[in-house]
């Protein structure tokens, strides 16, 4: 980094951080907080992954081709032509003191990074075992589909491996999947950053109404949400008592489950106060992923009580505290939901203190340590 300036960086992301969307948008806002900070008061260009103009065609011959290409099916649909030209133009334009690669999928456009400039990625999730997630959970007796999509999988976890090794150094959103390559990989230099938020935590409190009211805050965009409200309402909302309510926040939440007289849906909400004053509680009742569940931490930093399966607090760091529970089959939800147990877990707030692992200004260190050590890699 030249004296006199600040550290310039070219960020290609599977987001564009100017666009308020999803749990990636939430961390690569953290990470964009941290860059902007001193001492690397950082010059920013970013180039943005878009979604393909017809998605379930690009879909298709991307399936269609990874066998012949080796470019596993999900790196293709977003490797776009228009996308790799915008990805070289930037880096034409100049030196970079930094090329962050936001995004798994994203991570073969280090080919085309400059020999000597210091790389590094963000692993929002461990992508091969999503995927086989989703097959397994959309298409279970599928016969040779179901076998040439897991071929794909296998595809995308050598991807994953060798792409990652050539980036050199990783940021982390979870523990468990920082461990499992830093056993695969052994020279990774590796930092774990969960989802790390600036503002202020807040601790905003309910006013009671003698309703249990449950929150169910995500991206409905994404199929393991889509999947987890549905299961919800099917499995356990309809075997539980009458005062329990299921609010759905976020984008497309209007489309997710069909009219319930006991869920309200109430689509993207900008200001999540909004959310904390209504419900009781949050509700994470996701039967697949990988990475954390950025939702979790946001709801945990704001001193949400939070009631999660074991994928929804995957990789987070771990809470002893009665307020936050697990609950994996519909039987223990329901326990959990028809008891009084459920209304002690929803009486307060959590201490201030459960704030902390998310506090981007908290954890800023760590991440000034690592970076200024990516940096010396040249």
């Amino acid at each position: 980094m030249a004296p006199g300036r600040g550290l310039r960086v070219l960020l290609v992301s599977i987001v564009d951080p100017a666009r308020r969307r999803g749990g990636a948008w939430t961390v690569t806002r953290g990470l964009v907080e941290l860059l902007g900070r001193e001492p690397w008061t950082a010059e920013l260009t970013v180039v943005a992954a878009d979604e393909p103009r017809w998605p379930a065609l690009r879909r298709a011959t991307s399936l269609a081709c990874a066998p012949w290409t080796g470019v596993p099916a999900k790196v293709r649909y977003l490797r776009t032509r228009a996308f790799v030209a915008r990805v070289r133009e930037a880096l034409g334009r100049g030196h970079h003191d930094l090329v962050v690669i936001n995004g798994s999928d994203l991570l073969g456009c280090l080919a085309d990074v400059p020999r000597g400039t210091p790389t590094l990625a963000v692993v929002h999730n461990r992508e091969a075992r999503l995927y086989r997630d989703q097959v397994d959970a959309t298409l279970p007796r599928a016969g040779p589909l179901s076998a040439w999509l897991k071929h794909d999988g296998e595809r995308l976890e050598r991807y994953e491996r060798e792409w990652l090794a050539r980036a050199g150094a990783a940021i982390f959103l979870s523990q468990d999947e920082a461990d499992e390559f830093a056993r695969e990989l052994p020279g990774l230099d590796a930092l774990v950053l969960p989802p790390l938020f600036a503002q202020p935590p807040t601790r905003v409190a309910k006013a009671a109404n003698g309703r249990l009211d449950l929150g169910l805050l995500a991206d409905f965009a994404w199929w393991p949400n889509r999947d987890a409200a549905r299961w919800f309402v099917r499995e356990v909302l309809d075997r539980v008592g009458g005062d329990v309510r299921l609010h759905l926040y976020g984008h497309r939440s209007g489309e997710v489950v069909r009219p319930h007289p006991r869920v309200a849906m109430h689509g993207f909400v900008d200001d999540l106060a909004r959310v904390w004053s209504s419900c009781d509680g949050m509700v994470v009742p996701i039967r697949y992923g990988a990475g954390v569940s950025v939702k979790v931490a946001e709801s945990l930093y704001h001193g949400m009580p939070v009631a999660s399966t074991r994928h929804g607090l995957r990789g987070l760091p771990p809470f002893d505290h009665p307020q936050v529970v697990r609950c994996d089959s519909a039987d223990e939800w329901i326990g959990f939901l028809s008891g009084a147990r459920a209304r002690s877990w929803s009486a307060g707030r959590l201490p201030i203190e459960a704030s902390l692992p998310f506090d981007l200004a908290a954890n800023a260190s760590r991440f000034d340590a690592f970076l200024a050590r990516v940096l010396e890699r040249r």
